[in-house]
């Protein structure tokens, strides 16, 4: 009870907690809140009704027991708070999505509207559903995303990527060193024995990059180098193959995923991907009615596919080859769910929405379910819940199998030998150019 009131006696305005009557009625107050928030169910029944939904609610002992991440979660909460819970298996496959009049006549919410029970285990919290439910404490945040089957390709520039680019310049500048070196030492060697060598730098430069090449051939031209750096340069160049053969297969055969879209907006202009969502779902509802611009987008270029329940909506995605889907749901979904192929996360997350459960209306211990719920968090009880059932389960049923190298692998290598085969007959080109000249010259 907060405000204040005048005191006569006083003067001043003082908090009405201060007046003797109305501070017996504050502790009158906070007594019965007490009583409620502490309130002992006596075994009493408290029914808790939903649909089968794998790692979130599970029905097993012929729908009389419940398990799963919200399952488990309320048969804790009734040990702690002393009451009977009583699970019932719904007919229905879905939340509820809102009428035209903002009511729900369907799904759970419809169920929990016309009080056909006392509370759902599992239901994302937006405004609009506070007509058929009241809210629990928020128990984990999920964000909504779309997710497409894995399609991996082959690298074709691993051959860039087998060395960073760091030891690519160690390469260069060993390289140019050894050349320089080497070819200082041949006129030095030339010049202490009194012997004449008609060789130029680029000769160095070229003959030592065919080594580094493991083409070994050197011309008798560049005889009379020093010993020392040719063992130095057949040493580097050892050195750089066997570190070049130890991770060639492992980077040719490398996978990389190139995601086909960023957002819903460069899915419907830049490819033929159609989203699909469960019935009656956030997403559903989100493609139905929202004014998002992304939401819309998809809406209007009519790119949503509503599946009628979770198997057919993972069946279409894992086996259409016609077409392809991308699956809108949320990331608890996603790490829960066992699916038939695997699922890569694309993008941003569309929408971030608290995961609570729903109480009837104006339940009298709404507040004794919100501080048991609290307490169970509180020593880490929601966290081991988490930890155990939202675990991203996969059931792959590929089988792996040792492929031939194709030539998406192998292209860089060829383009680079016709490149060096486009130069070498260019280089030819010039050489017989200038040595017609100069003996059209002499």
């Amino acid at each position: 009870m907060n405000g204040v009131i005048w005191n006569k006696m006083q003067k001043i305005f003082v908090p009405i907690s201060n007046i003797p009557a109305y501070a017996m009625m504050q502790q009158e107050r906070f007594k019965q809140n007490r009583a409620l928030e502490n309130h002992n169910f006596q075994l009493q029944n408290l029914t808790l009704t939903s649909f089968q939904e794998p790692n979130f609610f599970e029905f097993y002992d012929n729908d009389t027991k419940v398990t799963g991440l919200c399952g488990d979660l309320w048969t804790l909460l009734s040990e702690s708070l002393n009451f009977t819970l009583q699970p019932i298996r719904s007919n229905v496959n879905s939340v509820g999505a809102p009428e035209k009049n903002h009511t729900y006549l369907h799904g759970l919410l419809g169920i929990l509207s016309r009080n056909e029970t006392i509370a759902i285990p599992k239901v994302e919290t937006y405004s609009p559903r506070l007509v058929a439910t009241d809210f629990t404490i928020p128990l984990w945040m999920n964000r909504y995303r779309t997710y497409i089957r894995l399609e991996e390709i082959h690298d074709n520039t691993w051959m860039a990527k087998v060395f960073s680019w760091k030891v690519w310049c160690i390469i260069l500048i060993m390289h140019i060193m050894l050349s320089v070196c080497s070819f200082w030492s041949q006129i030095v060697l030339a010049r202490i024995e009194n012997k004449c060598k008609n060789t130029n730098i680029g000769e160095h430069f070229f003959y030592n990059f065919g080594m580094l090449c493991n083409q070994s051939y050197i011309p008798e031209i560049l005889d009379g180098r020093s010993k020392i750096l040719e063992i130095s340069l057949g040493l580097f160049c050892s050195i750089l193959y066997m570190a070049f053969s130890a991770v060639l297969f492992i980077y040719m055969t490398k996978s990389i995923i190139i995601p086909p879209f960023d957002n819903l907006q460069s899915l419907v202009t830049h490819t033929g991907y159609r989203v699909i969502s469960l019935k009656g779902s956030v997403g559903d509802i989100a493609f139905r009615v929202s004014p998002d611009e992304n939401f819309v987008r998809v809406r209007t270029a009519k790119r949503v596919v509503i599946a009628s329940t979770i198997e057919e909506m993972f069946e279409t995605v894992c086996s259409s080859t016609k077409r392809k889907y991308a699956v809108f749901q949320g990331e608890d979904e996603y790490k829960a769910r066992k699916t038939i192929c695997r699922l890569t996360p694309i993008g941003q997350s569309y929408l971030d929405m608290w995961i609570a459960s729903g109480i009837v209306k104006n339940f009298k211990y709404k507040r004794t379910i919100d501080l048991g719920m609290l307490k169970l968090m509180e020593v880490g009880l929601l966290d081991v819940l988490q930890e155990r059932w939202l675990d991203k389960k996969i059931k792959d049923n590929n089988i792996k199998t040792t492929e031939a190298i194709g030539m998406d692998q192998v292209a860089l290598v060829i383009a680079v030998m016709c490149c060096g085969t486009i130069i070498a007959f260019i280089i030819l080109i010039i050489e017989k150019i200038v040595y017609a000249y100069k003996l059209k010259q002499s």
